[in-house]
């Protein structure tokens, strides 16, 4: 074999030697396991959503992929119906909660992993502040009280006055 061939040889076995690793699958052992914000505080946070986002033309339609069960709008139970005076139910809530961090659950382990750092990296955050296309506009103001509330729960210590003052702002 010539130097030239036994050269060009070599450096195809090094090259697939070193390329063959990041071909490989995960291993079927393998599991993702996801850290989400803590579910005690999120009622505040979830009747805040029911609010702003989870009317029956927006997220409180069962034909969004993104669901938002509650009070005023979509309801779980198909015996209660859309009350302003009615309270969500535990089941709401719970269902809220795990369609929220169902959504993007490594990035959402990775901004709870942050202390809340630069929640823009949810979808869910850049949607309502309107960085992304989104049907519904931009329903909160990085910074505002509706934004605040969301934010303060991904950064673990949800903020319940900033959430109950957005409960009180009306629905545009």
């Amino acid at each position: 074999m010539s130097g030239a061939r036994r050269g060009a040889c070599v450096a195809f076995a090094a090259w697939t030697a070193l390329a063959a690793p990041a071909c490989s699958a995960p291993s079927p052992d393998a599991r993702f396991v996801a850290t989400p914000p803590d579910r005690a505080t999120f009622p505040p946070v979830a009747e805040e959503l029911v609010h702003r986002c989870g009317t029956l033309d927006c997220h409180g339609s069962s034909s969004r992929n993104l669901r938002i069960y509650g009070s005023t709008g979509l309801r779980l139970d198909p015996g209660d119906r859309p009350s302003a005076t009615q309270a969500s139910t535990p089941a709401e809530i719970d269902r809220d909660f795990d369609g929220i961090v169902g959504l993007e659950p490594e990035i959402l382990s990775e901004v709870i992993a942050s202390g809340g750092a630069a929640p823009e990296r949810l979808t869910l955050v850049r949607k309502a502040r309107g960085g992304e296309e989104h049907k519904g506009g931009a329903p909160f103001t990085a910074g505002d009280d509706q934004d605040k509330c969301l934010t303060s729960w991904l950064a673990g210590h949800a903020d319940a006055d900033a959430c109950a003052r957005a409960l009180a702002l009306p629905i545009p």
